[in-house]
């Protein structure tokens, strides 16, 4: 019966986040979930999962040098989620500027493809908020907080401005619809900038374990406390759920954060993590677009 799992859900090994990790295999456990979902929660799954995946997405759309005809076929073999097939349907004038025909600046490709994650990303959030699925808004709104939190803390150290870099499931790229109200705690945070925890202590019951994680100086560890309060936020808000669709859905969500610490031992996850840090570093994502562009 869809959205109740008993017989999947006790077939399926135990997971922790400090697990043995030797013989684990992501997509083996991905692929048992994934057989035996009905079509309608499997779709759920594979929008619930789809976040990491915005990159590549991004990638895939430069690719395609903004080449109508390629969009048309891309989308024709594409089954990806309507966020995601939704960036194929508009030339690249569209989502910097909003304009079809406005002339694009030229810019680096890794200015580009970060401009269109983080679009990709709000339009994400903005399809996750409005889900009727509790469990899902309520994840989600969660970890949209966690996102902006960890903004507002990487600028801080960096001593730079972060209100570019923030997510905000709202209006399109840089220019947000003024019709539709940004999330209150986003909002809280930005007005409580040069607090050292943001406002949160206020506001979130949870905020101290948060920010004692955030706190840590080495990145490694930080980035691995980080994960593993998601994965306590995953068990709290699945008490008295038992074996519904929930369930499985935290459960891809944990094999998502295994994946990713399977990927790197300690000293290639620092090195990993102080690149990354160092990419973003060089990258502006900011401002609203100049009113004369040069020719891309």
């Amino acid at each position: 019966m869809s959205g109740y799992y008993p017989y999947l859900l006790c077939g399926l090994p135990d997971l922790n986040f400090n697990m043995n990790l030797e013989g684990f295999s992501y997509q083996e456990l991905y692929d048992q979930v994934f057989e035996l979902l009905s079509p309608a929660d499997r779709k759920l799954a594979e929008l619930f999962l789809s976040f990491p995946m915005n990159r590549e997405v991004a990638e895939k759309y430069l690719a395609l040098q903004d080449d109508p005809e390629k969009r048309e076929a891309f989308l024709e073999d594409c089954s990806w989620p309507d966020y995601q097939k939704g960036l194929f349907r508009h030339n690249l004038a569209y989502w910097l500027y909003g304009d079809e025909d406005a002339p694009v600046e030229k810019m680096e490709e890794e200015e580009l493809r970060l401009r269109l994650k983080k679009m990709l990303d709000e339009a994400f959030y903005a399809r996750m908020e409005k889900y009727r699925n509790a469990f899902v808004r309520r994840w989600f709104e969660f970890d949209l907080v966690l996102k902006n939190t960890l903004v507002a803390f990487a600028a801080r150290k960096r001593k730079r401005a972060a209100e570019k870099d923030f997510v905000s499931p709202r209006g399109l790229g840089n220019r947000p619809d003024e019709n539709e109200a940004e999330p209150e705690l986003i909002s809280w945070i930005k007005e409580n900038m040069q607090q050292g925890d943001f406002g949160l202590k206020l506001r979130l019951s949870y905020a101290e374990e948060l920010f004692s994680a955030l706190e840590l100086e080495d990145v490694y560890l930080r980035e691995r406390r980080v994960d593993q309060f998601r994965w306590k936020m995953l068990d709290e808000m699945l008490l008295e759920k038992d074996f519904q669709m929930d369930v499985v859905l935290a459960y891809l969500q944990k094999l998502q954060i295994l994946r990713r610490w399977k990927e790197m031992d300690a000293e290639a996850g620092r090195k990993y993590l102080q690149e990354t840090v160092s990419r973003l570093r060089k990258v502006d994502l900011g401002g609203e677009p100049p009113k004369k562009h040069r020719g891309y």
